[in-house]
C-alpha cells in the first residue's frame, strides 16, 4: 500500500525542503508539495524532520547479539550498519532474522578477493609494512576499499608493559598506552602504504589533530582516503579516566579519549568536510565484563563502548542544535557518506525516488535524559546523565514501520532486515 508522509520538513544531503514523501513496495516514489493521497495511508509528519534512515559504518558485536544490537540501532534511527564479524564466524553462527539491514565486513586476505567489496584490515598488520602493502595491492586489483583502525598494537603493548612494570595500572593511565602520536604515526603509515598500493582507504575512528593532519595531506595530493570520528571523541575528554575504576573503566576504548581541546578540532573537521562521517564504533562489551577484567589492571579491560543507539540523537542535539552542523551536513555525515562507503550509495542515505524507503521521523522537541535504563544497547552508557533534545519517533525500513518503544509499529516486522553486499560505490 502506498504511504504518504505529509507536512514534515524533508532533510536530504543537498538541502532542506517543505515537502511530502510517498513510498510503496519498499521504495521511495516521489517527493513534492501536497502529493496526492487518494487510496494511500497518510502519516502526519508535522513538526518533525523527515530524514533518511541513518547508516552506521562500524559496529562490533558477537553474532548472537546482532538482533539486540539491530533493535537498539533502530530505536536510534539507524536502519543499516556495517558489522565487523569475528574471524571464525560462519554462516551458521549468524541469526536468520535481523531487525535492520547489515553489511558484513570481512577480513582482508592477501589473495582470494572475489570482486569489489569493503574489507577491513587488522591494525596489527600495519607493523609488517611489506605484507600489508601486498594485501592492499590485492584489494586494489579487485576494486575493493579497505577499512583500518589507526593503531600500532605492538607499540601500545610495549608502552603497557612499561606502565605495568612501574605499577601504573590504574585506568587514569589509559591514555599513556596509546598517546596521540601513536595514532598520528599509524594514520601516516596507513596512508603511505595505501598510496604505494593504489588502494582506497577508510580510517576510523580518528580522535586527534595529528591524524587529521595526516588525512589533510593525503587529500591535498588527491589520494582516496575516507575518514570518520565517533561521538565519544566529539563530546568526552580524557578527564573521564580520573573518575576512578568504578567509572573510568566505562571509557576504556581505542583510541582513548583525548585532551579537551581536540574535540573542537574534530567538530571543525566534520563541519568543513575533512572528516566524512560519524560512526558509532559500537562494542557490545558490558561494564560487568570490563570491571571483572580491568578492576585490578586497567590494561586487561576490554576496549570499546556501546553507542549504536545514541549516535544520531547526540549528533542532532550537540551538532545541529548547537550550530556546529547544518541539517544537510548532519544527513551527509550520518546517512549519505556512510552509505557510500559501504557501497550502498545508490539505494540508501538519501530520500530520492528509487531509493530504499528507509526513513526516520525525528521529533526535534523531545527531550531525553540519557540513562542505561531507557536504552537498549548495553548495561551502561558513557553519556549517562546527559540531556539531549531530538529523538526518532517513527522509523521505516524499506517501507515497513519498525517497532519503537511505546509507539506504533508492527512486531512482525522486527525481522525485516537483510544481509546486504557492500562494495566500493
Amino acid at each position: 500500500m502506498r504511504t504518504v508522509l505529509q507536512g514534515g520538513v524533508v532533510v536530504r544531503p543537498d538541502g532542506v525542503f517543505a515537502a511530502d514523501i510517498s513510498f510503496e513496495n519498499g521504495q521511495i516514489l516521489e517527493m513534492g508539495e501536497r502529493l496526492p493521497a487518494d487510496g494511500a495511508e497518510t502519516v502526519d509528519a508535522s513538526g518533525c524532520y523527515v530524514l533518511p534512515g541513518a547508516v552506521d559504518v562500524l559496529v562490533h558485536c558477537l553474532p548472537e547479539h546482532l538482533e539486540a544490537t539491530g533493535h537498539a540501532a533502530a530505536q536510534g534511527g539507524t536502519t543499516c550498519h556495517g558489522w565487523l564479524a569475528p574471524a571464525d564466524c560462519g554462516e551458521a553462527d549468524v541469526p536468520a532474522q535481523l531487525p535492520v539491514d547489515v553489511v558484513r565486513l570481512d577480513p582482508l586476505p592477501v589473495d582470494d578477493l572475489d570482486g569489489a567489496s569493503l574489507r577491513w584490515l587488522d591494525a596489527g598488520r600495519l607493523e609488517t609494512a611489506g605484507t600489508t602493502a601486498a594485501a592492499l595491492r590485492g584489494a586494489a586489483r579487485a576494486g575493493a576499499a579497505v577499512l583500518l583502525r589507526p593503531e600500532l598494537p605492538g607499540l601500545s603493548r610495549f608502552l603497557e608493559d612499561e606502565l605495568r612494570a612501574a605499577g601504573r595500572t590504574a585506568v587514569s593511565n589509559w591514555t599513556a598506552a596509546a598517546p596521540e602520536y601513536v595514532e598520528e604515526e599509524a594514520a601516516r603509515l596507513a596512508v603511505s602504504l595505501a598510496r604505494a598500493a593504489g588502494c582506497p582507504l577508510a580510517l576510523l575512528p580518528l580522535s586527534s589533530s595529528g591524524s587529521l593532519e595526516a588525512l589533510r595531506l593525503a587529500r591535498q595530493r588527491r589520494q582516496a582516503v575516507w575518514a570518520a570520528t565517533s561521538p565519544q571523541y566529539l563530546l568526552l575528554d580524557e578527564t573521564a579516566y580520573e573518575e576512578g575504576a568504578a567509572e573510568g573503566l566505562k571509557y576504556a576504548m581505542r583510541p582513548p579519549l583525548r585532551a579537551a581541546g581536540q574535540a573542537a578540532r574534530l567538530w571543525e573537521a566534520l563541519s568543513g568536510g575533512l572528516l566524512d562521517a560519524v560512526a558509532s564504533d559500537h562494542h557490545d562489551t558490558t561494564f560487568a565484563a570490563k570491571w571483572e577484567a580491568g578492576a585490578a589492571d586497567a590494561f586487561a579491560c576490554p576496549a570499546g563502548i556501546p553507542g549504536v543507539e545514541t549516535r544520531l540523537p547526540l549528533l542532532f542535539s550537540e551538532g545541529v542544535l548547537k550550530g556546529r552542523l547544518t541539517l544537510p551536513r548532519f544527513v551527509q555525515c550520518l546517512c549519505a557518506n556512510p552509505a557510500q562507503l559501504l557501497g550502498l550509495g545508490r539505494r540508501k542515505g538519501d530520500l530520492r525516488p528509487g531509493f530504499d524507503a528507509d526513513i526516520c521521523l525525528l521529533d526535534p522537541t523531545e527531550e531525553r535524559l540519557l540513562t542505561a535504563r531507557r536504552l537498549h544497547q548495553g548495561d551502561y552508557t558513557p553519556f549517562e546523565g546527559l540531556s539531549v533534545r531530538g529523538w526518532p519517533c517513527t522509523v521505516w525500513l524499506r517501507g515497513s514501520r519498525l517497532p519503537m518503544d511505546g509507539r506504533e509499529g508492527d512486531p512482525a516486522r522486527a525481522g525485516h532486515g537483510m544481509w546486504l553486499s557492500g562494495g566500493a560505490d
